[in-house]
């Protein structure tokens, strides 16, 4: 069971403000008619129902999942909008999937075989996105003739499936190296110029459409971290400044104290206070998904940077505070306070890890809110 902490003062805001723009520099950059934005796995972390009101206020035309729960979640919560699920479902939820009008990644001739009869009760065809494997050798169709055989059984089959989507995903097109994604490219062209194209044709993820516009189909595209505020190529490729942070995190002081020199702070005593060094307590820890990697780095009080000293506890950690402060006072994790601010991107290069690496560890015992 999962518990959201509403007694504490630690929040996620989800800036409304920022995933509109960050939208509309996704579809400029791209030419895009339809941007469809992936909120599968709790929405990077950014939170799943949170980031696809916001998604869906700030003009996205579709959503992307990996998983049917997902998809089914959704759909319980009255979004209507256009749901691709992107990973592979099991045949026997065929039914489920067409009922809930949801798009379908299909990619074997052997998938829809053992869907059909599961088909035979659904109230309406199984909307089928044919994937594509050009080189992510994940999942999809290798074989031209296999993808002609799924075709003919689908359109033999009309009162069961609709053949409505064609897509592959490029595994490297957020990088100064093209190569491959070249070759991806030549391996899209030869098995699908000639093939018949449905309604929506959509190849394009963050950084292919970012960066690959003029090479690509990119009136459909599937963004991800762009729209979440993440520069796909992490700077490599583009400067970020066209993008806005889409996450606050703020929580308050708790419990506020003067140190000795040699105290030892947190676990493992890593840390020693210096004499009359005031430290500050904060209710939010690696149990709420933050990487230990953070000790050291730094948050926001009053506008100032404060660094967080010792080892990240589960439930809290402590922090360096520039004097007395009053318990309740704010404190920004991510996001800005006055002149100073504290993104992912930050957090990526202090610890190593990709920015979405470190989102999706946020877990639903943080309350998300959306904001302005």
């Amino acid at each position: 069971m999962s518990v959201t902490a509403d007694h504490r003062p630690t929040k996620l805001y989800i800036s409304q403000h920022a995933v509109t723009h960050n939208l509309a520099e996704t579809r400029k950059a791209a030419h895009a008619k339809t941007v469809f934005l992936a909120v599968k796995a709790n929405a990077y972390g950014f939170g799943l129902l949170e980031m696809s009101r916001a998604a869906v206020n700030g003009g996205a035309d579709g959503l992307a999942v990996a998983v049917l729960d997902e998809a089914l979640a959704l759909r319980q919560h009255g979004f209507t909008i256009p749901i691709l699920v992107m990973s592979i479902v099991m045949p026997q939820y065929a039914e489920e999937l067409a009922d809930n009008d949801l798009i379908t990644t299909v990619a074997s001739d052997q998938w829809l075989h053992d869907a059909q009869p599961y088909l035979a009760q659904a109230g309406q065809p199984l909307k089928v996105s044919m994937g594509i494997d050009t080189g992510m050798g994940r999942i999809g169709y290798r074989s031209r003739a296999e993808m002609d055989a799924s075709l003919q059984f689908m359109q033999a089959h009309p009162d069961d499936f609709e053949y409505y989507g064609l897509m592959t995903h490029f595994s490297q097109a957020d990088s100064s190296e093209v190569d491959y994604f070249h070759k991806q490219l030549a391996r899209w062209h030869e098995l699908t110029d000639t093939f018949p194209h449905p309604p929506m044709v959509h190849v394009a993820n963050s950084g292919a459409a970012m960066y690959h516009a003029d090479e690509i189909p990119t009136d459909v595209i599937r963004a991800g971290t762009v729209v979440y505020g993440i520069e796909p190529s992490l700077g490599e490729l583009r400067d970020a400044s066209y993008l806005e942070p889409v996450l606050t995190l703020t929580t308050q002081l708790i419990f506020v104290k003067q140190m000795h020199a040699g105290d030892g702070i947190s676990y493992g005593h890593i840390y020693e206070a210096k004499e009359g060094e005031w430290v500050g307590t904060i209710p939010l820890g690696y149990g709420d998904g933050l990487t230990r990697r953070l000790t050291g780095a730094e948050v926001l009080v009053n506008g100032q940077r404060c660094q967080i000293l010792g080892k990240l506890a589960m439930d809290a950690m402590m922090i360096r505070l520039p004097g007395p402060l009053p318990l309740g006072t704010k404190v920004t994790v991510l996001g800005r306070d006055g002149d100073e601010e504290i993104t992912l991107d930050e957090w990526a290069d202090f610890t190593g890890f990709a920015p979405w690496e470190l989102s999706i560890n946020l877990n639903d015992r943080l309350i998300r809110e959306i904001s302005e």
